[in-house]
């Protein structure tokens, strides 16, 4: 139980920096307490509308559940969508999906850094009477958990971890002799009328070889004419296959920079909001052709319009690199 409890305390400082991400609010995860359960009494930990993250490692058999109070509801929809959702529905279900999609991806390459494989499949998302049906082990670890820095108030949370060495055992079903003896007679049936079509099948075959000559198929060479050097390239009826591209037009367009910001913070931008793009000041911007960088410029002024001065061309195998 130690180990598990100090891996859940290393990984916390990366669940703290992606919740500071999402939230743009500085939080801190503790852990007030940490036990071991019989699976008859994890269900007695939650609660009526708590939000359950369930994901389940293949590889090693293990089911893991993260729990979060409904609180969260309002929390993640403010943020993602600017509008307060307190209950669960299919707009909440989404948001959680993302939101626990992109925090198992942050957590699988923490993992990934300190060299440890997972299979850990795609994170489903359910509520307390969805529960049962899910328990493949005997016994759980359950984590509590408190945040601080997303509300006033510490907001709850916790974690369920299935022991791989204490899995539910499927028992067979006992099968009486007398079921036993009747499958076994009818598999001798089976073998027997397949014996006696095959044999049949057999002596067809060879009446047929015996009365009839075989038919023989005979294939022939088909030969194609050869190109050469001097076979003159397809062109238009001008003989200027480039001719046919003048006319098309292309969008030009003038990238200075970029940057992503949650739906939420677009939402609250207003006149005189600044936005700061990734480029520093002097760097050249990028030149696209139909949404494609072809090549690098600076920014001038001719009379009173802006343009953009070419410094460098991207060249073609550059280009192709980049699509790579």
């Amino acid at each position: 139980m130690n180990n598990y409890q100090e891996q859940l305390q290393n990984y916390l400082p990366g669940i703290q920096e992606f919740l500071t991400s999402i939230f743009l609010e500085e939080t801190k995860i503790n852990i007030t307490s940490f036990n071991e359960l019989e699976a008859e009494s994890a269900p007695e930990t939650l609660q009526e509308n708590d939000i359950i993250l369930y994901a389940r490692d293949e590889g090693l058999e293990m089911d893991v559940f993260g729990i979060l109070d409904d609180e969260w509801f309002g929390l993640l929809s403010s943020v993602m969508l600017g509008v307060e959702e307190k209950k669960f529905n299919e707009v909440t279900k989404d948001l959680l999906k993302k939101f626990s999609d992109e925090l198992s991806e942050t957590l699988k390459k923490k993992l990934a850094e300190e060299d440890i494989e997972t299979g850990f499949g795609e994170v489903e998302v359910y509520q307390l009477s969805d529960l049962e049906d899910l328990f493949k082990h005997t016994t759980y670890y359950h984590g509590s958990l408190e945040v601080e820095g997303l509300a006033d108030d510490k907001v709850r949370a916790a974690i369920l971890i299935g022991d791989p060495e204490a899995p539910i055992l499927k028992e067979e079903p006992v099968q009486s002799v007398d079921e036993t003896e009747k499958k076994q007679q009818v598999t001798e049936e089976i073998l027997d009328d397949n014996n006696l079509k095959e044999t049949a099948f057999d002596q067809q075959a060879q009446e047929e070889r015996n009365g009839e000559p075989e038919e023989v198929i005979s294939g022939k060479y088909i030969e194609f004419e050869d190109f050469d050097e001097t076979t003159p390239p397809l062109e238009n009826e001008d003989g200027n296959s480039m001719d046919l591209l003048k006319d098309v037009e292309m969008d030009v367009s003038v990238e200075l920079g970029r940057i992503e910001l949650p739906l939420g913070k677009v939402l609250q931008l207003a006149k005189g909001s600044v936005i700061e793009l990734e480029k520093l000041a002097g760097e050249p911007v990028d030149i696209l052709v139909n949404g494609q960088r072809i090549a690098h410029g600076e920014v001038v002024v001719i009379d009173e319009h802006f343009g953009v001065r070419i410094s460098n061309l991207i060249t073609t195998r550059q280009r192709i690199a980049s699509l790579s």
